[in-house]
């Protein structure tokens, strides 16, 4: 069954990748009580082997551990919880092959970054390769564009989703903007039919330094990777703003809480805060990233109980 559009309107987790210590296997068995855990804060959807999920650092086989895990994890009345697995890699025959994979494993979709290791390509050809992967899917296989400029490097240009969302609009379900750039999302939107083919297109908050300002852009749903540890602050973001709240507020909270991370190994700090604020056992990274040092993960706990106390940071 082709996953339903509405389901992408809430909020979902871009979730770590849990590994063993030294990042020498992935710790399938951490998956499912995560989960669990942000399920009962409201989470509706998971984003798996994205940013936050150490995606290119998760080998193909391991990927499909993965996306089994979180689709078992995931499973519940009404279709569960959504599951999206990034697929995107160097190559485009991997890219396909890891989309795929991940259907089989039991996604209800697949999230692609733009071809990031190549920076001086066209809108011709990143059209053509986003074309290629999707045309590579089985006839319900869905797809979530996914820009992270950030991180990749590059950004999907608004003719570039135009032009896919013209070739596949019953294929692309939306895309997740992580630029924070509420002109760009604003300019996202313009390229979605108003009607017909298409029109049910979703583009999806993806900064969590912006939330509240692109949830006031327009945008319906959010991905969050603060919501690995403080799901249910990211949440009220979303529900203030749908029942007429103060999302600035709790945005102000999450954005203080991210400049504390930021003072620390990004992936590492995420994985401590998540051991803190939810009492699992702590999870590692695998190089190269790292995880925090005893030193810092006193300076962590000494910044968190300041923030906790309302003091400044």
């Amino acid at each position: 069954m082709a996953l339903a559009y509405e389901r992408l309107d809430g909020l979902m987790t871009a979730q770590v990748t849990p590994f063993t210590e030294g990042g020498r296997d992935v710790d399938v068995d951490w998956i499912g009580a995560h989960i669990d855990w942000m399920r009962t804060m409201g989470i509706t959807g998971i984003l798996t082997l994205g940013t936050n999920g150490e995606g290119p650092s998760v080998g193909m086989d391991e990927r499909k551990r993965v996306v089994e895990a979180v689709k078992q994890a995931s499973r519940g009345i009404g279709g569960g919880l959504v599951v999206v697995a990034g697929a995107t890699c160097p190559s485009l025959p991997d890219t396909i092959r890891a989309a795929n994979d991940a259907l089989d494993a039991g996604a209800d979709a697949v999230a692609l970054l733009p071809p990031f290791f190549f920076k001086n390509v066209d809108s011709w050809g990143m059209i053509q390769w986003f074309s290629a992967v999707i045309e590579s899917l089985p006839s319900e296989g869905r797809a979530l564009l996914y820009n992270m400029p950030a991180q990749a490097g590059i950004d999907i240009p608004d003719d570039v989703l135009a032009g896919v969302l013209k070739r596949h609009p019953d294929r692309l379900m939306g895309i997740k903007d992580s630029g924070g750039d509420a002109q760009r999302t604003t300019r996202y939107m313009a390229q979605v039919p108003s009607e017909g083919p298409g029109s049910e297109f979703r583009v999806m908050a993806g900064s969590d330094a912006a939330h509240a300002q692109l949830y006031r852009a327009g945008c319906v749903g959010g991905v969050s990777g603060m919501a690995n540890a403080v799901p249910a602050l990211v949440k009220t973001i979303q529900f203030a703003h749908r029942e007429g709240g103060e999302p600035q507020r709790p945005q102000d909270q999450l954005n203080e809480l991210h400049d504390i991370l930021n003072q620390f190994p990004r992936v590492g700090a995420l994985k401590q805060l998540v051991h803190i604020t939810s009492g699992l056992p702590l999870t590692y990274t695998r190089p190269p990233y790292r995880d925090l040092d005893p030193r810092e993960v006193t300076a962590l706990e000494e910044a968190m109980g300041r923030y906790l106390l309302g003091e400044a940071v």
